[in-house]
């Protein structure tokens, strides 16, 4: 074969690897192109945001379900709230009657909910006295209450959590008095006990105002009933009240 006939012949070799690479390419390029449109069209089928769960708008109290816009929160107003004990001292060496020994604080904080949607309700009272601060008409006493009863250096505060009241009526109007019990735990001196109060309290507006009102022993926490050398000597029973203002917020 003459050399010229041997360039031609490499060269339709050269220029048909050359097509040849070409269709491979462009059927490269086309696959790409097929693959990519088939997931756009998979991407655009598929959902542009995840379905949320519908929020709901009531809560659980007492075992009813409340709007939560319908449930307000009410705070103690401490410099309109007085915390009280009232115990009966037996003045035996003096030959004198018996007397109430009645002893005082305004330092009390707490907070609780009602909901006045369907029946009327009242909960998740929480409240806390400084038993520190505690006053009556003799500062010996109170040290002595303090001190030796009490040991307010180790127990400073008395608390009470409630979840529910009992006893509320079926429907209620604002500015309208009403009675009912709120039970639940009194914590004193380390030790926490069942107690009821007996309530009666008012709305008007954003304010509550009210009076709770209990009997506990001394001695069912841990205190012996205050007895100096028998010129006084103190009952166990002891009657707890707070005279209470709340308001909304």
């Amino acid at each position: 074969m003459s050399r010229r006939v041997w360039i031609i012949v490499v060269a339709i070799v050269i220029i048909f690897l050359g097509l040849l690479a070409g269709i491979n390419y462009a059927a490269v390029v086309a696959s790409k192109s097929t693959n990519s449109n088939s997931t756009n069209t998979a991407t655009s089928t598929s959902p542009d945001t995840v379905p949320t769960q519908a929020t709901t708008n009531s809560t659980q109290v007492c075992g009813a379900s409340v709007s939560a816009s319908d449930l307000r929160t009410f705070q103690i107003v401490p410099q309109q709230t007085t915390a009280s004990y009232k115990v009966r001292e037996n003045l035996i060496a003096f030959n004198l009657p018996a007397h109430n020994a009645v002893g005082t604080t305004h330092k009390v904080t707490g907070h609780f909910n009602i909901s006045r949607q369907g029946t009327p309700l009242v909960a998740n009272m929480n409240m806390t006295v400084d038993l520190r601060d505690l006053h009556s008409d003799s500062s010996t006493r109170d040290d002595y209450v303090r001190k030796d009863y009490l040991e307010t250096d180790k127990y400073p505060n008395a608390t009470f959590k409630s979840t529910c009241a009992q006893n509320l009526p079926k429907t209620y109007q604002d500015g309208q008095q009403v009675t009912f019990q709120m039970p639940g735990d009194l914590t004193v001196h380390g030790k926490t006990k069942q107690a009821t109060f007996l309530v009666q309290g008012k709305v008007v507006g954003n304010t509550i105002t009210g009076t709770a009102t209990t009997t506990v022993l001394m001695s069912q926490f841990g205190i012996a009933p205050p007895n100096l050398a028998n010129f006084v000597v103190a009952e166990d029973k002891t009657v707890i009240t707070i005279e209470f203002t709340a308001k909304e917020g």
